[in-house]
């Protein structure tokens, strides 16, 4: 796209790098690209199971034979047969998408091999091939839910995952418009692993929350989750830079409820002898000997423990993520006269120099090993052996993830104590309101007098059309609204990349349908500039693709393809040589 979303590509570089977080909102988006990773790879073969056709040339029909992709040079080729097309980037369309019963088997180097719905795109990107899965978003969360959860989690945990995860993509598919793909297969983004009919549950969990999304103030927020919280929820602003208001400290007692739910905790004994000094952490023991022996100024023993106090909290109350602990200690020492004394210290430790293993307590709880954990206090406790229990205190290092949003392992819990999957969201996401997106078919008809509605967009709109007047002359049965690309409410003059918005049923269901403007390929509302120019050219060299709106504001002489043909003829436009109707 044009300069204004390069411009939004280079803030989204700086939030990765800076840890930044984007404004969360988003529009809705039916389909979704999945760059699948199948590894530094010239050359693979697959069979296609059922029908395909290749969109760069629509006489060539494939199915159940097999094909060998290829990189060469700068350019893909696919061989099938005794044929062989090349191109610089090649797709797979599958005659039945949308359905289950045609798709191809990649071997996918992070997962295995995966059976993949939808299309099918091929490229060579530095020298590799790159694959991409296009397809409609619910069959996208089928590969999705089963994995960043599980199959066998509970029902209800299992439809909280799939709005979350639903609500994620389209925070996805709304940012990179000028990409190639939406979203990435790992849990960088968000793990997809394919199509299994196996995994009934969570395909029973998607179905039944078909089109559901949270949305804040009318936008669709990029629902985030993570495995565990450690027992409290986080805001944005304290893992990243702003907050968002739906992220609060919550305390999540859940969480620690769930076996599942790793953490570390190294044991310090009330009182220390020869029994309770060989259950702590070795590296932890050395730690608290050497803070009291600089406390002391002297040689000194460890006798007892009088309290551990976690404090200096990383982050603004009521963040239990604390950094040091006080430790006030009973100790031992010869003094100058050579006589046993005993006195009180106070040592300072600091939470995160710590390097200690897991107390596997009675409960069963998953052990680990100097895991990466973000969360640290200090707490009252006993530890257990054989039939006895020590008093004491657990330093502690909790939560697995940025405990922002979702628990997985908390909803897990909730929906087993008989919690429905609204009630989880609500408590995660708070004053976020659980909507559902209506589809082109099942919204109230938008009439639109000289402007032309179809599934794909609003049409026939001239440049420098406004807002009320798009909006005097559409009518439903809904109420309507212009909103931009990020979901805000729009002003001024229309471009490609809005979108007509409409809100029907009890208020809690709407659909979004994008507005087209010929020649508008960069979104900024004007035709044929210099902007829309290099946009198309670098769709065309495969450099930055387009997709949406977008390539359909390309298709500038209106022929159903998008090709050096429109190119010609935008450049001649911007000459003032030939003209561009909207009127397609």
């Amino acid at each position: 796209m044009g300069k204004p979303m390069r411009i939004t590509a280079l803030i989204m570089a700086l939030c990765t790098i800076f840890g930044l977080v984007p404004a969360q909102a988003a529009v809705f988006h039916s389909d979704v690209r999945v760059m699948l990773s199948i590894g530094k790879v010239r050359e693979f073969t697959f069979t296609p199971v059922g029908e395909f056709s290749l969109q760069e040339d629509e006489d060539i029909h494939v199915g159940a034979e097999e094909l060998t992709v290829k990189a060469v040079g700068g350019q893909v080729s696919i061989t099938f047969g005794d044929d062989t097309v090349t191109a610089p980037s090649l797709t797979l369309l599958n005659e039945n998408y949308g359905e289950t019963t045609d798709y191809i088997r990649l071997k996918n180097s992070e997962h295995g091999t995966c059976t993949y719905l939808g299309n099918m795109t091929f490229d060579v990107y530095e020298g590799v091939l790159r694959a991409r899965n296009q397809l409609p978003i619910e069959q996208y969360l089928y590969g999705v839910v089963p994995h960043e959860m599980s199959n066998s989690f509970p029902l209800e945990a299992l439809k909280a995952q799939a709005v979350c995860a639903r609500s994620y993509v389209m925070g996805y598919c709304s940012r990179y418009a000028t990409r190639s793909y939406d979203i990435r297969d790992t849990s960088s983004d968000q793990v997809y692993r394919g199509y299994a009919s196996k995994n009934t549950r969570a395909i029973a969990a998607v179905d039944a929350t078909a089109g559901q999304v949270l949305t804040y103030e009318g936008n669709i927020i990029e629902a985030y989750y993570s495995a565990s919280n450690g027992g409290q929820t986080e805001r944005t602003g304290n893992v990243w830079e702003n907050d968002l208001p739906y992220y609060t400290n919550l305390d999540d007692p859940y969480d620690l409820l769930n076996e599942s739910s790793i953490e570390e905790k190294s044991f310090i004994p009330e009182k220390f002898d020869e029994t309770t000094l060989r259950f702590m952490d070795p590296a932890v023991r050395f730690a608290i000997e050497r803070a009291a022996y600089e406390a002391a100024g002297r040689e000194v023993e460890l006798v007892s423990t009088v309290s551990v106090t976690p404090k200096t909290p990383e982050y603004d109350e009521p963040s239990r993520s604390y950094t040091e602990a006080d430790l006030t200690l009973i100790v031992g020492y010869t003094d100058d006269d050579g006589a046993d004394k005993q006195g009180q210290v106070t040592v300072t430790l600091t939470l995160s120099e710590l390097s200690f293993g897991s107390y596997e307590n009675t409960l069963g709880r998953m052990s680990a090993k100097k895991t990466r954990l973000r969360l640290y206090g200090a707490e009252r406790g006993e530890y257990y052996y054989i039939n006895e229990k020590y008093t004491g205190w657990f330093i502690t290092a909790r939560r697995y993830g940025h405990g922002i949003g979702l628990s997985q392992r908390s909803a897990q819990e909730r929906a087993r104590a008989g919690q429905k999957y609204d009630e989880i969201t609500s408590f995660y996401y708070v004053g976020a309101s659980l909507d559902t997106v209506g589809t082109y078919d099942t919204a109230p008809k938008l009439a639109g007098g000289d402007y032309k509605v179809r599934s794909w967009g609003v049409s026939g709109i001239s440049p420098g059309t406004d807002v009320e007047k798009l909006l005097d002359e559409l009518d439903s049965d809904g109420d309507l609204s212009i909103i931009n690309e990020d979901g805000d409410a729009k002003t001024g003059d229309l471009a490609t990349g809005d979108f007509v918005r409409t809100v029907y049923g009890d208020g809690h269901t709407f659909f979004d349908l994008p507005i087209v403007i010929f020649g508008d390929i960069d979104g900024d509302g004007d035709v044929g500039t210099k902007e829309d120019i290099l946009t198309l050219q670098e769709h065309l060299l495969r450099i930055q693709l387009i997709s949406g709106p977008y390539l359909k504001a390309a298709d500038v002489n209106h022929d159903g393809e998008v090709n050096l043909e429109d190119m010609i003829k935008l450049i001649r436009y911007s000459q003032g040589d030939e003209k561009i109707s909207q009127e397609d």
